[in-house]
């Protein structure tokens, strides 16, 4: 019996053929499967291979794309380690000259980001183009044509230090995560840091600490800060700064920040309640107020069973602290809200006080004291919002927070965690201290979330429908 072979291009070969030359009922030769090469010779050879040539070229340049995909992605991290160590590890670190010693972070930020323009391909967003040159071009103007005398040092620094929010970058969820978690290992180390200096004090003395203020020259350090403070006045044990950080304050907002990231987006329970008891042990307020107006912002995205094992371990810290007498050491500041001159005066009063003055005259609409005219030195702190308007003007304050506001809010990987860094910001944060802004583009601004999961998702769920069709 004579049996046909399949053709050499892959279709359907012939019916198999009896002894006579008829068809065979139900009889077929079976499929061929053919190889193809480049090598292979004959018409059905070169019509198979110009057939294939398409997706041999798809084929090769997928993976090509997917690699060039985790080189950005993987630079991306990079820009984020570079700016977080220089941000944590070297915050007491400051360049330039005596009298204007610039934070470290911030020429660091700027080579990190220039480098992530450069090789992650950043998106362009003309609207926070648009609304940063209305803050540059009205604050220019209004100091110009309207102040008499004013800083060029300031105002030059003014226009540097918010550059970074046009930078945003095309971010996975994987590597969003793979930063905050970033982020939250090396505040677990910080942690373990404020710790170890609590058991040095209590055993042998804090004396004992590693000092940056005498281990390195104060040209290299930033000034105006209150490295090592008492826990109550008198007291000989202080408050644990971590080392690294200008103040207990700061380690103290950080790690409350740690502490929202783990809850808002990497769920580790343990790193909530080691991080809770950490910002306890700081005693410093603002880390544990920014904590608690953060926590009716973070309960939106808790599930129940989360929500309640937050619940019950902050109870627990209550019950701790007031045994402890945690509140006697601490909560004794919030009676200085009626002193002039001290700290909760400063940072709540003294600036709301100075707005509603500067808009006593009508010209504060459009045009401000000038850039880094502001009362300067004693306890006051002021506001971005306060020093803004009273050194430029109420529009142009408006406009900066009009492009703070759009760029934390764009494309944004999670709303509350922007709304609790934009209050951060603009109540414990000040205008040209570069680490409250860097910190905001950091952690926010400089990602562009991806909608490439749902494509995904989509596809990957349409494939299994498909399949049995072939079949």
């Amino acid at each position: 019996m004579a049996v046909s072979e399949g053709s050499d291009d892959g279709r359907r070969a012939p019916p198999a053929l009896d002894q006579f030359g008829m068809p065979i009922k139900g009889g077929e030769a079976p499929r061929r499967r053919v190889r193809r090469s480049s090598g292979s010779s004959g018409g059905g050879g070169s019509s198979s291979n110009s057939g294939s040539g398409p997706s041999v070229s798809s084929a090769t340049g997928e993976p090509e794309s997917h690699e060039q995909d985790a080189v950005q992605q993987k630079v991306i991290v990079g820009v984020f380690t570079a700016m977080l160590i220089g941000i944590t590890v070297l915050q007491k670190i400051g360049v330039g000259p005596s009298g204007a010693i610039i934070p470290v972070i911030f020429p660091i930020a700027l080579i990190a980001l220039t480098v992530g323009v450069l090789f992650a391909r950043p998106v362009f967003r003309p609207e926070r183009a648009m609304l940063y040159l209305a803050v540059v071009i009205t604050s220019a103007l209004s100091t110009v044509l309207f102040t008499t005398s004013f800083s060029l040092s300031s105002i030059g620094l003014y226009f540097l230090l918010y550059l970074p929010f046009l930078v945003a970058f095309d971010t996975t969820p994987e590597t969003h995560r793979k930063c905050l978690t970033l982020f939250s290992n090396l505040m677990l180390a910080f942690a373990a840091i404020v710790w170890i200096q609590h058991a040095i004090q209590f055993s042998i003395g804090w004396q004992y600490w590693p000092n940056l203020d005498k281990l390195i020259p104060s040209a290299y350090l930033v000034p105006e800060f209150l490295y090592i403070q008492p826990l109550q006045f008198g007291m000989k044990y202080m408050k644990p700064s971590g080392i690294t950080f200008l103040e207990v304050s700061f380690i103290s907002q950080f790690i409350s920040l740690a502490l929202i990231i783990e809850l808002l987006f990497l769920n580790r329970m343990m790193r909530v309640i080691f991080f809770g008891a950490t910002l306890f042990a700081t005693f410093a307020g603002t880390g544990l107020a920014l904590l608690l107006v953060a926590l009716p912002i973070v309960f939106t995205r808790m599930n129940v069973r989360t929500f309640i094992t937050v619940l019950a371990t902050a109870f627990i810290a209550l019950f701790v602290a007031l045994q402890l007498q945690w509140f006697d050491m601490v909560a004794n500041r919030m009676g200085e809200f009626d002193k002039q001159g001290s700290s909760g005066s400063s940072r709540f009063i003294e600036p709301l006080d100075r707005v509603r003055r500067a808009l006593l005259d009508p010209s504060a609409v459009y045009s401000g004291v000038g850039p880094g005219q502001i009362e300067r030195g004693g306890n006051t702190f002021w506001w971005p919002i306060v020093k803004a308007v009273v050194e430029y003007g109420l529009i142009q304050g408006l406009l900066l927070y009009a492009f703070l506001l759009f760029s934390m809010f764009d494309r944004t990987p999670s709303r509350q965690f922007a709304i609790i860094l934009v209050l951060w910001y603009s109540f414990e944060g000040t205008l040209l201290t570069p680490l409250n802004p860097i910190a905001l583009v950091m952690l926010s601004s400089m990602f562009i979330l991806r909608d490439a999961p749902k494509t995904r998702r989509s596809r990957s769920a349409a494939a299994p429908t498909a399949v049995p069709a072939a079949a």
